[in-house]
């Protein structure tokens, strides 16, 4: 799955709502863990996952193909039944 929000409307709550969703649908599915992957150069990115606790657990080096930086980070999160709103 891909999650990712236009630049023309991010800061509207947009990547909240969808990152809560799939958040809850984890939770009520009794999923425990969940992690993903983000370009090391897009701390827009990574500063928004962190808000939710998502944490950097490893970094893979040309990862990307198409893309420069080709690295990325995995970030992870420990899901929880009752998860929290940001």
């Amino acid at each position: 799955m891909t999650l990712g929000v236009l630049a023309p409307y991010r800061g509207l709550g947009i990547g909240t709502r969808l990152l809560n969703h799939v958040l809850d649908l984890c939770a009520k599915q009794n999923i425990s863990e969940i992690y993903l992957h983000v370009q090391t150069n897009n701390e827009d990115a990574i500063n928004f996952y962190k808000k939710f606790g998502f944490e950097i657990t490893e970094t893979i080096q040309n990862y990307y193909t198409n893309i420069t930086p080709p690295d990325c980070y995995v970030l992870t999160k420990h899901i929880t039944q009752t998860q929290t709103k940001k």
